[in-house]
């Protein structure tokens, strides 16, 4: 008669000695090397020397992420392709004027054969530059895949 009540016992000291689930993921995060999940931010930043104009986009989707760079001198403009900075020439530019920008223009990578087309519309004036009222990003890969990115931005000129 006894055994089954010191079976029940031991059994319930047994289950109090256990970990919860909660506390094994615990354990398991603390054990688990780090690896970082934070997004990256965006391009890097960007500096204009005096006289120097330059058009700065940022996507409109969460994270709002700094993705487009080029300078009014510069026939080049940085890209946030995924999560990486690209480099691209500008291989023709069209529509109004928009400073010392116009509002269509088209880049291509040659290499990797990727084609990054940016419509703007402007927007109101600010000193020193203009807001882009609205826009997007047109990035199509060497497959024919595209993927439309709608952005903001400001076109800006340093004091010379």
């Amino acid at each position: 008669m006894m055994k089954p009540l010191f079976l029940a016992a031991a059994l319930c000291a047994l289950a109090a000695c256990a970990s919860s689930p909660e506390q094994e993921a615990a354990k398991a995060a603390a054990a688990a090397p780090a690896i970082s999940t934070v997004p990256a931010e965006g391009l890097p930043p960007q500096r204009l020397a005096p006289g120097e104009c330059g058009l700065f986009l940022w996507s409109m989707s969460a994270p709002r992420r700094f993705v487009f760079f080029t300078k009014g001198s510069s026939g080049d403009a940085l890209v946030l392709i995924g999560d990486k900075t690209t480099s691209i020439p500008m291989t023709s530019a069209g529509g109004d004027v928009f400073g010392q920008f116009l509002t269509k223009m088209t880049f291509e990578d040659l290499a990797s054969k990727a084609k990054v087309t940016v419509s703007i519309e402007p927007g109101k004036p600010l000193e020193g530059g203009q807001r882009v009222g609205s826009g997007n990003i047109q990035f199509r890969d060497a497959e024919g895949w595209e993927t439309v990115l709608p952005v903001t931005g400001v076109r800006a000129c340093m004091p010379g």
